[in-house]
């Protein structure tokens, strides 16, 4: 088995209310080795969402640990989180997020450019990253000029533009039509495969969680493989 890329151990979260502690998470434990697909199922409201966000730096992991990489998540300050998310984690979520003011090749390359990369290098990852998700022939058009299975495809571009080891996907085509989600899901897991990052997604599509290496469904705060 190829090393490992994350290691949760003892993950829990919960939130108060005036009324209830609601646990998320309980003592959660995940184990992902390096170049693996997993998918992440579960009702709505279980979750699965919370952990993806705790995984990539954008929530507070409550207690346990995460190791991703050499990267302490659960320890790391703002300036370490900043580097993280710039540098090793990649993410897709259900809104695409793309700035409407730049092209599909600008918000493609912006990422890269803000970690340092020089523009002339930033630009040529960018086109081909648009290659390899059939948007070649849309790079200079403006996400309100592209459909919503073309914007998706333009933020999986931009999750992998700084060659991250680990993407995390949360319902990337929750908004998209069943043709446009079929089109997305096919090009996310070939670019993934492609670039040998590992991939986390967390989605309702069980046609989904056929693909992947391991699929897990999170009941009662705990992950269960299915």
């Amino acid at each position: 088995m190829n090393k490992p890329v994350l290691i949760v151990d003892k993950l829990t979260r919960s939130f108060e209310t005036a009324a209830e502690r609601l646990l998320i998470l309980d003592e959660l434990d995940l184990v992902v080795p390096e170049k693996n697909r997993i998918v992440i199922l579960g009702e709505s409201g279980c979750g699965k969402s919370t952990l993806l966000n705790i995984i990539g730096g954008l929530e507070n992991p409550g207690s346990g640990s995460i190791t991703a990489g050499p990267f302490k998540v659960d320890r790391l300050d703002e300036a370490g989180l900043a580097q993280y998310r710039g540098t090793f984690v990649g993410l897709v979520f259900q809104f695409h997020y793309l700035l409407k003011d730049f092209t599909a090749v600008e918000n493609v390359m912006l990422p890269a450019f803000m970690q340092g990369v020089k523009k002339r290098e930033a630009l040529e990852r960018a086109k081909q990253l648009l290659c390899d998700v059939k948007l070649e022939h849309r790079m200079d058009h403006y996400p309100a000029q592209l459909s919503g299975g073309e914007r998706q495809r333009a933020a999986v571009a931009r999750a992998l533009i700084n060659q991250p080891s680990l993407v995390l996907a949360d319902e990337p085509t929750g908004n998209l039509d069943p043709a446009n989600s079929d089109t997305v899901m096919d090009l996310l897991f070939s670019v993934i495969s492609d670039y040998g990052s590992t991939l986390i997604m967390v989605t309702h599509d069980q046609n989904t969680a056929s693909r992947a290496d391991s699929a897990y469904r999170l009941v009662n705060g705990k992950l269960v493989l299915q």
